[in-house]
């Protein structure tokens, strides 16, 4: 009884920190930062508008593109399906998710 115990209480320990391994990280733009009047410095959707632009011009059929976790979230059509995808926002590389 006390190895099933023991055996629950580290799978719940390790299935959080497992999944934290195959969330994607980058260092986007800090949209906390705000001008002295309090207006954001960047604005994410314009940003992220941007961003897609660009996708778009690498050849990358991007849309819905947004800012999650510092990189680019994008949804891309390819072969007929619709998948998502992220990106690095300095080198627009993609960034697998394990």
């Amino acid at each position: 009884m006390k190895t099933i115990i023991l055996f629950g209480a580290l799978a719940l320990v390790a299935l959080p920190a497992t999944a934290a391994f195959a969330v994607p990280m980058c260092d986007g733009p800090d949209f906390e930062r705000l001008h002295k009047d309090g207006t954001p410095i960047y604005s994410e959707i314009d940003m992220a508008a941007m961003a897609e632009q660009e996708l778009r011009a690498r050849g990358i059929d991007a849309s819905d593109t947004r800012w999650w976790n510092g990189c680019l979230q994008t949804f891309v059509r390819e072969n007929g399906r619709t998948v998502m995808k992220f990106y690095d926002p300095d080198s627009y590389r993609e960034i697998p998710v394990n």
